[in-house]
């Protein structure tokens, strides 16, 4: 499949999907509007194909890969909408750090979500060779550039995170650690999504969870919007997540949600669980719901669900 794949483009973009699995099913719906604007796709049934699979390394689904003619692979790690997956194949044509003109840099900056910008005028080899190689190791999640103009007054590595509207900038450039702080500050989202790879991380943070379910990513993206001001207040005492209910198919009931979608808080540091039982789609009903929290006057759960409401969500 590669193979045949590399020797007639110069790339190819594999989906391997188990296709009864509810995470495969989200994919394959934006994997049709990916064929229609990438060139060379193709879609494996791993439990149909499962030698294929192996012999390509891959054991978990869904996953997406973007193979290219030289015999290089890279994998894909953002979110299932079509238009993420688009944005990585581009990124991957591309050179991992691309020469920028003054005249285009505005139109760079905006190309996507996270962009990273250096100005290395008269820094030595090593930092510039330093710079090139940060690159390399996250050229398939971020877009990074070069560039000489004026418009940034002094040398230094700049990153625009334009899903939240801000930006950070690292001018010790001979602090060894300075590009990576800065990716951990610049692309740490505001209301990021909890997955496999990220929740110990939330898990461990010391603040507060604040849980929103749902199985629709485009219901996911449109709280993220509506929340961030709230979110933005509580940054410092609370983490906003969002969860694909169904990757994680337990947890809205362990934390007293009764569906698949809904919001829940839970107080990481004595265990106790606050179900939201308002409407998640109003920014307002949920900050006054931690003001309550705060001020002890909302109710833990207690672990059991109302017979009443269970029967309702039956009928």
């Amino acid at each position: 499949m590669r193979s045949s794949l590399s020797s007639i483009y110069a790339y190819g973009l594999l989906a391997f999907v188990a296709p009864k699995l509810e995470t495969s099913k989200a994919l394959l719906k934006e994997w049709q509007t990916v064929q229609q604007n990438v060139a060379s796709t193709a879609t494996i049934d791993c439990p149909s194909s499962p030698k294929l699979c192996q012999e390509m390394d891959v054991v978990s689904f869904p996953a997406i890969r973007l193979y290219q003619k030289d015999g290089s692979m890279k994998r894909y790690r953002g979110s299932r909408r079509a238009a993420a997956i688009e944005s990585f194949v581009k990124r991957a044509l591309e050179p991992s750090v691309q020469d920028i003109p003054g005249q285009q840099l505005a139109g760079f900056i905006a190309s996507d979500d996270f962009v990273f910008i250096a100005k290395l005028l008269g820094e030595s080899e090593s930092i510039n060779a330093h710079y090139r190689v940060f690159a390399d190791e996250y050229s398939d999640r971020y877009s990074f550039g070069i560039t000489t103009s004026d418009s940034l007054a002094s040398n230094g590595v700049w990153c625009y995170n334009n899903v939240d509207g801000t930006q950070h900038a690292a001018t010790d450039l001979n602090d060894p650690n300075a590009l990576k702080k800065l990716l951990n500050l610049c692309t740490a989202e505001i209301i990021p999504q909890l997955t496999r790879r990220n929740e110990m991380t939330h898990l461990s943070s010391g603040r507060s969870l604040v849980y929103y379910f749902s199985n629709n990513e485009a219901d996911r993206e449109a709280y993220v919007k509506s929340l961030k001001p709230v979110a933005q207040r509580y940054a410092e005492f609370l983490q906003f997540v969002t969860v694909d209910s169904r990757e994680y198919p337990d947890m809205p009931r362990n934390l007293g949600v009764r569906s698949a979608g809904g919001l829940a808080v839970q107080n990481v540091h004595n265990g106790q669980i606050f179900p939201f039982r308002g409407d998640a789609a109003l920014p307002g009903q949920i900050d006054q719901f931690i003001v309550a929290i705060s001020e002890g006057r909302a109710q833990p759960w207690d672990g059991r669900f109302d017979q009443a409401e269970e029967a309702h969500d039956e009928l």
